[in-house]
C-alpha cells in the first residue's frame, strides 16, 4: 500500500464520474491492441486484420458523437474480429491470444455500455456518469448512480489506504527514516536513507504532506554536490538513474532549482559515460549476467563512476533499458534514440525491451562481448510506462500529484535554490580496462546458524591498532598493538577463552550467554553474522531474545559490544547481566610464558560514579610504559536495579569451577579491587523487562597509554 499510489489511484477514480462513458480513450485502447496485434502476426496473412485497423482508426478519428454512432462502430469491430478469430490457424497462439483479447475489449465494452444506457433511449450526446444520474429514466439513473457509488467507494478506500504509519520507521533523533524494521526482533535497522538524491525523498514529501513527519525531516537529509560537466549535481549512494529520476514519475519539477538541474546533470553524465565507454547508455539497478542454483538472474544496484558515494562503480557495465526509459522526462529525444539503439542491439522480446544488457568481461563467455538478461520485472516495466505517460499525456501523474491539496501546499520544498556557497565533493571517476576482468571488492556477509563447526569460524576487526577477534562460538581476544588486553590461548577444540557477558533469569535461575560462549547452552534460535565491520550475534533462549553487536571504533582505541535485550514472552521478567573479561596487559609470550607472575603486576580500581573499571599494570622497571585499560556499563534504561562489581578471578569463578558455571551467578559481586592476584573485569546489573520491552546495554572495552587518557575514552 504506496500512500503516493493510493492518492494518485482516489484522483484517478472520481475522474471518472465526468468522463464520457465510451469515447476517444477507449478507441484509442483498441487502436492499441490493433497495434500490437499486427506487429505480433508479422508477415502472416490474415483476412479482414487491416479492415479491423482501418475501423479502429476511422472511430478515433471521427469522434462519434451519439451513443448509437460509438455503438455501430464496436460492435462492427466485434463482429470483425470475431471473424478474424474464426479463421486464425490454431497453431499461432500468441496471435489468437491478442484476436481474442480484442474481441472480449470490444464486447466488454459493448456490454457496459448497454448496462448503463439502453440503445433504445435516444440520447444526442455521449454523457458521462454524472450526468447519466440525472437522467428522468430511473433505470439508466439507477445503473449510473450505483457505479458513482462503487467509484466513490473505491475512492474512498484508496484515500484510507494512503494514511500509512510512519512512526515505526522515524528516528526522531535523526529526523530520518530507518531503511526497515524487523518485526522479528522489533526493532528499526540501524541504517537510514540520508541523502536528498534518493528514491526516498518520495516517501519523505508523502510523509511531511500528510503531518507524519517533521518538515525538519526533509532538510535532514544529504545535500553533497559534486560536479559534473561543470553542472553541480546531488551525490546520490550508488549513482543510479533510479535514485535520481524516480520521485519524477510522479512529482513535478521546477525550472532553475536543486534538483531540476540535478536531474538534468545526472541524465547528461550517464550518457557522456556511455559515449566513453562505446556503448549505449542508462544505468541503475537492475539484474546482471549471474544465476543462481534456480537459474535466477541475480540483482543488484549500478551506477555511474562520479556521481555515486558507492567504491568499485567501474567495475561493472551493464545497460538497463528502463533507465533511459526514465531519463525520457529529462532528455527524450537522446532517450529516444538510445532506446532505439538498444532495441537493435537485440534487447526486443515479447513483452518488451529486456531487463538488461552486460558488458562486464568477468561474468561473459569467452568470445563474448555482451550478455543480454532475458527476463522482464514488472516494476521496470511500470517505471516505463510512467516516465511514456510522463512525456506523451501532458505529465498527467504530476497534475494529480499537485491537484491534492496537502501535497500542493508542501511543493515549496521542491522548489530549494541551488546553495550559492557550497562544499563539493570532489570524486575522482575512473574508468576501468574494460578488458580486465573485474574483482568484486564489497566483503561477503558470512552467517552461521550454529556454533558448532569443523574449526572456530573467525572475523578480525581493526582501527590499525585496537584488534578484536570474534569466532562464531563467541570466543576470541582483543589486543592493542603488540599488547595482549584479555587473556586468550589458541585451542580450536574448546573456543572457551574471551570476553563475555551473562544473562541470568532471576525467578527461575536459568543462566545462558549473549553467544555460545562460555556457557555451551543451547539455544532455540542461535545465528552469528559476520560482516566488513561488525560481527552480531542473535538468540532466543526462555523467551528472552538477544541481539548482540561488536564493532571496534575507527577513531578511538576502543571496542564496543551493545546488547539488546527483549522480553517476547507474556510476563514480567527480571533478569541480571553480567560481562567478563581476564585482565593481561601485557605482551601475549609472556603471559603464555607465566599467567600467575604476570598477573601480580596488574592493579584494579573501580569507579562507582562512572560505572566503571580502570586496570593498569605496575612497571618492572623505569623505562617501562604502563598501559591502562578500561571497562564500563552503559544503559539507556531508566529503571534499574544497582550495579557491583568484580575484579578478582577467584571470588568470581570460585574453587573448582570454570566460566561455563561460575559461583558468581549464586553470589553477589564483592566489590574487591586493588592488587588481585587473578584480575578480571565483571560488572552486573538487574533489569526489569514489561513483555515485550527492550532494554538495549553498551559494554565499552579501551586501553591507553596514560590514566588521563584513559579517563578521555
Amino acid at each position: 500500500a504506496d500512500p503516493l499510489s493510493a492518492l494518485d489511484d482516489h484522483q484517478g477514480l472520481l475522474a471518472l464520474v465526468d468522463e464520457p462513458i465510451v469515447g476517444r480513450r477507449f478507441f484509442e485502447g483498441v487502436g492499441h491492441t490493433i497495434g500490437v496485434l499486427m506487429e505480433v502476426a508479422g508477415t502472416t496473412a490474415i483476412p479482414h486484420l487491416a479492415q479491423i485497423r482501418t475501423a479502429a482508426e476511422a472511430a478515433r478519428y471521427d469522434h462519434p458523437t451519439t451513443v448509437g454512432t460509438a455503438a455501430m462502430y464496436i460492435e462492427r469491430l466485434v463482429a470483425m474480429s470475431a471473424e478474424v478469430a474464426d479463421n486464425l490457424n490454431a497453431a499461432d497462439t500468441e496471435t489468437t491470444w491478442w484476436i481474442h483479447a480484442l474481441t472480449r475489449q470490444c464486447r466488454d465494452a459493448l456490454d457496459d455500455l448497454t448496462h448503463l444506457l439502453p440503445l433504445s433511449l435516444a440520447i444526442e450526446s455521449i454523457p458521462t456518469l454524472r450526468e447519466l444520474s440525472k437522467l428522468e429514466s430511473p433505470e439508466t439513473s439507477q445503473a449510473a448512480k450505483e457505479r458513482i457509488a462503487a467509484i466513490g467507494h473505491l475512492a474512498m478506500q484508496a484515500d484510507q489506504f494512503a494514511n500509512m504509519e510512519y512512526d515505526f520507521l522515524f528516528d526522531k533523533k535523526s529526523r530520518l527514516f530507518a531503511i526497515g524494521y524487523n518485526a522479528s526482533e522489533r526493532r528499526q535497522d540501524s541504517s537510514y536513507y540520508d541523502l536528498l538524491a534518493s528514491e526516498s525523498r518520495l516517501a519523505s514529501f508523502v510523509a511531511i504532506a500528510q503531518g507524519h513527519a517533521p518538515q525538519e525531516s526533509w532538510f535532514a537529509l544529504g545535500r553533497l554536490l559534486t560536479t559534473s560537466g561543470g553542472n553541480p549535481v546531488l551525490v546520490s549512494w550508488s549513482g543510479s538513474m533510479f535514485e535520481y529520476l524516480m520521485p519524477l514519475l510522479v512529482m513535478p519539477t521546477y525550472q532553475n532549482t536543486l534538483l531540476d538541474e540535478t536531474y538534468k546533470a545526472a541524465v547528461k553524465r550517464q550518457i557522456d559515460y556511455g559515449t566513453k565507454r562505446g556503448v549505449p547508455w542508462g544505468i541503475s539497478e537492475c539484474g546482471y549476467n549471474t544465476m543462481d542454483a534456480h537459474l535466477n538472474y541475480q540483482y543488484r544496484a549500478f551506477g555511474v563512476p562520479g556521481l555515486g558515494f558507492k567504491r568499485g562503480l567501474a567495475e561493472d557495465l551493464v545497460i538497463a533499458p528502463y533507465a533511459s526509459a526514465l531519463a525520457l522526462m529529462v532528455e527524450p529525444e537522446k532517450a529516444c534514440s538510445n532506446l532505439q539503439r538498444l532495441a537493435a542491439t537485440g534487447l526486443a522480446g515479447k513483452y518488451g525491451l529486456y531487463e538488461a544488457i552486460d558488458y562486464t568481461p568477468s561474468r561473459l563467455p569467452k568470445g563474448r562481448t555482451n550478455g543480454v538478461i532475458r527476463s522482464f520485472m514488472a516494476h521496470h516495466q511500470g517505471m516505463t510506462f510512467l516516465s511514456l505517460a510522463y512525456l506523451l499525456l501532458d505529465e498527467r501523474m504530476q497534475k494529480r500529484f499537485e491537484s491534492d491539496p496537502a501535497l500542493q501546499a508542501t511543493t515549496l520544498l521542491l522548489q530549494e535554490r541551488i546553495p550559492k556557497g557550497t562544499r563539493t565533493y570532489s570524486h575522482n571517476a575512473e574508468l576501468s580496462d574494460a578488458h580486465t576482468r573485474s574483482t568484486n571488492r564489497e566483503a561477503p556477509l558470512r552467517v552461521f546458524n550454529s556454533p558448532h563447526t569443523p574449526t572456530p569460524e573467525i572475523q578480525l576487526l581493526s582501527n590499525g591498532s585496537y584488534h578484536v577477534m570474534v569466532t562464531n562460538a563467541g570466543g576470541g581476544y582483543s589486543r592493542w598493538k603488540d599488547i595482549a588486553v584479555t587473556r586468550w590461548r589458541e585451542d580450536s577444540t574448546r573456543d572457551n577463552w574471551g570476553t563475555f557477558c551473562y544473562i541470568r533469569d532471576v525467578t527461575s535461575h536459568d543462566v545462558w550467554s549473549v553467544a555460545h560462549q562460555p556457557t555451551l547452552k543451547p539455544s532455540e534460535i542461535y545465528e552469528t553474522v559476520f560482516s566488513e565491520s561488525r560481527v552480531e550475534f542473535r538468540r532466543r533462549d526462555n523467551g528472552i531474545d538477544t541481539h548482540t553487536e561488536i564493532a571496534v571504533s575507527p577513531e578511538d582505541d576502543i571496542e564496543l559490544r551493545r546488547i539488546r535485550i527483549t522480553n517476547s514472552s507474556r510476563t514480567r521478567r527480571v533478569i541480571d547481566v553480567t560481562s567478563y573479561a581476564e585482565v593481561v596487559l601485557a605482551a601475549p609470550a609472556a603471559d603464555a610464558l607465566h599467567p600467575a607472575f604476570s598477573n601480580l603486576f596488574v592493579q584494579t580500581e573501580i569507579l562507582p560514579e562512572r560505572r566503571t573499571i580502570l586496570c593498569s599494570r605496575r612497571p618492572r622497571s623505569a623505562g617501562e610504559a604502563t598501559p591502562w585499560m578500561f571497562h564500563l556499563m552503559a544503559t539507556q534504561a531508566p529503571t534499574g536495579g544497582e550495579v557491583s562489581y568484580e575484579t578478582d578471578r577467584m571470588r568470581f569463578i570460585g574453587r573448582g569451577n570454570t566460566a561455563a558455571d561460575p559461583q558468581a551467578h549464586s553470589a553477589p559481586l564483592t566489590g574487591s579491587q586493588g592488587s588481585v592476584l587473578d584480575p578480571i573485569v565483571a560488572i552486573r546489573r538487574r533489569f526489569t523487562l514489561d513483555p515485550e520491552e527492550t532494554v538495549c546495554i553498551n559494554l565499552v572495552y579501551g586501553v591507553a597509554e596514560t590514566r588521563n587518557l584513559c579517563m578521555e575514552l
